[in-house]
């Protein structure tokens, strides 16, 4: 649906608004200044994020609070300008928007100690490159049973554990503008299913995580993201059942290891017409992915590698086709990676200088960063296709993207972004290909 682009920048600025309200009710409610040799002695009550598996930080707020309730959430206004060279074909405008607006407000509620009810309403205003605006509406509602610290579960519409950004996809936990592309294209973040999973900590240094929900449907893949327009949420009876894996270690201290998989049938019930016979859209997916993540004084490295292979893409082809008059060439096997590293420059930028301690709740020197990124990414959607489609007319995300950037953390909950990005399109018909990006933005939690 499309609104009236002033209408629309009408809403994001009451949206920024609601938000300054809603944060200012959970941050700290007087500015104050503190002096350094008092500060062993005020004790001080900050607002500190945890994170429960699963779920980003200001998802999890419910988990971890006093209280019997709990409303908290994010938002991330973004600027991309790109005007010339934008691949529609893509079909999915939050890969090629101009401007970016996305709010959630999540409200969870304890029923007891063991019942926890959490919840999520998050809407995404999208402008193009004509200032048409877009939205779109998520949510999510799920209910967590707490039996024993080795065995959880967690049933309703949720975030599927798979990759790295799945579950870290709030803006003050990844560095760039927008989250990389290996883990929006490759694996679809943000990825929510309905389901039930089941999760705990095998021991100290061990926890698994293991869901089973109702899948994707592969009359909306599209060729140059792979699965990622399969992705509904949807409650009604599942046609097949998918499973999602994930193990973590965290042995070491400051390293998390995790691998994790998707498998299923995303045929949803599709058919089509083969030799005058109907013909079962199966379209199995084998999604398996990994990172390590280490923080080391000033210093966070993060690397995620994911691999697929996706059954039945002729039959997509043809199931596409019949529907829209286009047949998606969809891979049968991608690939995807990337290596980031970020240093923190202020301590340095600060060395023999007296640190003010005023602080506000848009500012707080104690949790202030200045950091400094870079990424590496290589992705391909069309690392082999089926022997009887040529992809020769078909758009390929066959990318190696250069990333190097900035994030400006005010206080522990809010940050400044910038980054630019150069882009290789190795696909030889892609259409229009941009190569130069500079993106801006800000984000913030509460």
């Amino acid at each position: 649906m499309v609104l009236h682009k002033f209408a629309g920048r009408g809403i994001c600025l009451l949206l920024v608004l609601l938000a300054l309200v809603l944060s200012n009710a959970y941050a700290q409610s007087d500015s104050m200044r503190v002096d350094t040799s008092l500060m062993d002695k005020i004790s001080i009550e900050r607002l500190k994020y945890k994170q429960q598996p699963g779920l980003a930080l200001a998802a999890s707020k419910i988990f971890f609070s006093d209280k019997r309730y709990s409303i908290s959430g994010f938002g991330e206004f973004n600027y991309v300008p790109l005007q010339q060279g934008v691949n529609r074909d893509v079909g999915d405008l939050e890969l090629y928007y101009s401007g970016l607006y996305r709010y959630a407000t999540f409200f969870g509620y304890r029923l007891s100690d063991k019942f926890i009810w959490n919840s999520e309403f998050q809407i995404e205003l999208l402008h193009d490159r004509d200032q048409e605006v877009h939205y779109e509406i998520v949510i999510e509602a799920f209910m967590d049973y707490i039996a024993a610290d080795f065995l959880k579960a967690r049933l309703g519409f949720y975030p599927l554990t798979i990759g790295y950004v799945n579950n870290n996809d709030e803006p003050v936990m990844f560095y760039s503008v927008n989250r990389a592309e290996v883990e929006r294209i490759i694996t679809p973040s943000t990825w929510i299913e309905f389901g039930l999973m089941f999760y705990g900590n095998l021991s100290p240094n061990w926890s698994y995580a293991l869901g089973f929900s109702q899948g994707l449907n592969s009359a909306q893949y599209l060729a140059p993201t792979w699965i990622r327009q399969g992705r509904e949420i949807r409650l009604d009876v599942p046609k097949t059942i998918s499973i999602n894996p994930q193990i973590n270690y965290t042995g070491v201290k400051d390293l998390t290891l995790s691998a994790s998989g998707y498998f299923g049938n995303s045929g949803q019930g599709n058919v089509v017409m083969e030799n005058g016979q109907e013909r079962d859209v199966d379209a199995t997916i084998a999604l398996i992915t990994a990172y390590a993540k280490y923080d080391y004084k000033n210093w966070r490295f993060v690397t995620v590698g994911t691999y697929g292979e996706l059954s039945n893409t002729d039959r997509i082809f043809s199931l596409t086709e019949a529907q829209t008059g286009s047949g998606q060439i969809v891979g049968s096997e991608v690939y995807g990676y990337l290596f980031e590293f970020g240093y923190d420059i202020l301590p340095h930028l600060r060395k023999g200088r007296t640190v003010n301690h005023v602080e506000n709740r848009f500012y707080n020197p104690a949790e202030m960063k200045f950091v400094l990124f870079s990424r590496y990414e290589r992705l391909n959607t069309h690392r082999s296709v089926h022997p009887s489609l040529s992809f020769e007319d078909a758009p390929v995300s066959d990318l190696d993207i250069w990333t190097i950037g900035l994030n400006f953390n005010t206080r522990e909950n809010i940050v400044i972004k910038a980054n630019y990005q150069y882009r290789i399109n190795h696909f030889i018909g892609a259409p229009n290909p941009y190569k130069n990006i500079v993106e801006t933005g800000i984000g913030f939690i509460f």
